[in-house]
């Protein structure tokens, strides 16, 4: 049961939860939605040999402040998350800057390739694809969407160009959740929890493990069983933690 998308820097008891996954086997993907908090997630969870901590430049909390090549350069990040694009009716008055952004995020990674990315893409599947694309991400990185809500058209464009997606219970109580599931080969699922609910509370383990357990048994179910296998060995094999 590894967590392919988590915030374990917005839990306040982080180093208790990785410490806890360490004990059952458990990776963890921490995404982080700033460079600040990037750097402070890297110090909180240096220790924990079962976290990644990602460079985020999450769309919500884009800034003009943030000079993203100069971060990017200075961290020289080989896992990127969670960025990308938010162009619902809340966060309009950004959409300039978010794609300016994403698109220098983008091309940093692309032009040098071999990254790993866990993608915010929310009203703007055909804007996200379109910048991976001609910025050379698509095809040099990893790119994952974390709970993809796109059409089905753009779904099956992100399928063929090889991406991945990662999909937690609340994609997957919804019926087109859980048709997308269907749609989506086997190999290109992981499972994620994007917990904890709000930033700064207390979490637990035990809490982020069933939320896990509640998605694999969905996969499971419109799968099989043995999907949760590739899952497990596509998860070690993206965080190189075999």
């Amino acid at each position: 049961m590894h967590d392919m998308h988590c915030h374990l820097g917005f839990m306040e008891n982080g180093e208790e939860v990785a410490a806890d996954a360490l004990t059952a086997g458990s990776l963890l993907f921490a995404n982080t939605v700033t460079p600040d908090e990037w750097r402070d997630a890297r110090k909180r969870f240096a220790s924990f040999g079962n976290v990644v901590v990602g460079f985020g430049m999450h769309p919500w909390w884009v800034d003009e402040r943030w000079r993203i090549e100069e971060e990017l350069d200075g961290a020289q990040p080989d896992v990127i998350g969670e960025a990308g694009l938010d162009l619902g009716r809340r966060h309009a008055e950004t959409r300039a800057l978010q794609l300016r952004t994403f698109e220098a995020i983008a091309s940093w990674a692309g032009s040098r390739g071999g990254k790993l990315l866990s993608l915010h893409s929310v009203h703007a599947a055909a804007e996200t694809l379109e910048i991976l694309e001609r910025t050379g991400a698509l095809e040099s990185c990893t790119c994952i969407f974390h709970w993809f809500t796109g059409p089905s058209d753009l779904l099956k464009r992100a399928v063929q160009a090889g991406c991945l997606f990662s999909a937690g219970p609340r994609m997957l109580a919804t019926g087109k959740g859980r048709e997308y599931v269907k749609a989506i080969p086997v190999g290109q699922l992981l499972l994620e929890t994007d917990a904890p609910p709000e930033q700064g509370q207390r979490y637990s383990y035990a809490e982020l493990r069933a939320e896990l357990e509640s998605a694999a048994a969905s996969i499971a179910g419109i799968k099989g069983a043995d999907a949760l296998e590739v899952i497990e060995a596509t998860s070690r094999k993206l965080l190189a933690l075999t």
